[in-house]
């Protein structure tokens, strides 16, 4: 089954607008009176800025984007993203024991966005490394369960008329602690404080990253989710860089699961316009909002969920510390 995204097209609020202009155009032709020809040029200005695109992104998304950069860079806004009511996220710290293979069972994982009557809306893994600049690697990993109240109406009001979202999420993450300990895994609750932030309360946000300590960077980008993750993965974890988070949420169910991939690198000076791997999407002018998603405890989706085989999780190996990669079966990538 091939996961590689096919060319995208414009969606349909795009082509309206275009038609729209076209046929105001039309309709003035043959454009002889001046009232005609400021018809037909407004129609030719908005197709170009609706259609057209620099660097892989509309126009419009680029003003966008700026425009609510400059409004996150005027003060206003949390330096992590504020709890939502309708949604609660849990976190385990997990670290394997001395008998056991350090390789995360995501299939297991993915069981638990349907297990004992909650409905989790995304199972999310995220790993922190640090020290591959200076070869002395360090890792720290998070399994997060993120629970819609939506999606669990009739569960959370079988346990009590107030709906308690968060006690019911914190069950639910439990459970999978006990599940996770029986395979020999150390596994412990977390909190908020106890994740590293990914920039400082100072930080500034630019198009190409979020200026950090005043010469270092945090840069997003979103990871292309098609057969070749596993090896791009592999790639990411061994990317030098002085910090690198790395995030696989699972959604869906577990038989048709989704998956959404992202990563953020910590350098030194400004990155460059382009991505530093292949089969990486730098979030130009979104690097905020994308590093808050990031953040363990968020409520947010990743970016780009995509449909993929159960086959694809059976295949990836993820290491919950910075020790030796883990055996792997053939064309499966170590992370």
């Amino acid at each position: 089954m091939s996961l590689r995204r096919s060319t995208v097209w414009p969606g349909t609020g795009r082509v309206m607008l275009v038609l729209l202009a076209v046929a105001s155009a039309a309709l003035a032709y043959p454009w002889q009176s001046v009232r005609d020809r400021w018809v037909l040029g407004v129609a030719a200005a908005v197709a170009i800025l609706v259609l057209g695109r620099w660097g892989g992104v509309y126009v419009t998304t680029i003003l966008r984007r700026r425009v609510a950069m400059i409004s996150r860079n005027s003060g206003l806004r949390p330096d992590r993203e504020p709890g939502i009511d309708v949604r609660a996220t849990a976190l385990l710290h997990v670290r394997p024991s001395t008998e056991s293979v350090d390789s995360l069972p995501i299939p297991l994982l993915a069981a638990y966005l349907d297990r004992y009557g909650i409905r989790a809306d995304t199972v999310r893994i995220t790993s922190r490394d640090t020290g591959a600049d200076t070869g002395v690697p360090q890792r720290d990993t998070w399994i997060g369960m993120t629970v819609s109240a939506v999606d669990n109406l009739a569960a959370l009001q079988a346990r009590s008329s107030q709906i308690p979202l968060a006690e019911t999420t914190e069950v639910a993450v439990r459970r999978l602690a006990d599940h996770l300990r029986e395979q020999g895994w150390t596994v412990s609750t977390a909190a908020a404080d106890d994740i590293p932030r990914l920039f400082s309360r100072s930080a500034r946000e630019g198009w190409r990253g979020v200026r950090d300590r005043h010469t270092e960077y945090v840069a997003a980008y979103r990871v292309n989710v098609d057969s070749a993750l596993p090896d791009m993965l592999a790639a990411i974890r061994s990317h030098a860089t002085r910090e690198t988070w790395t995030a696989l949420e699972i959604s869906g169910t577990k038989d048709r699961p989704t998956l959404g991939v992202a990563c953020a690198f910590r350098t030194e000076g400004k990155p460059s316009g382009s991505s530093p791997l292949p089969g990486l999407t730098a979030q130009n002018g979104n690097h905020w909002p994308a590093l808050m998603a990031l953040d363990p405890v968020s409520t947010r989706r990743l970016d780009g969920h995509t449909d993929v085989p159960v086959s694809l999780l059976e295949r990836l190996r993820w290491s919950s510390t910075a020790g030796p990669a883990p055996s792997r079966p053939r064309h499966a990538a170590a992370f």
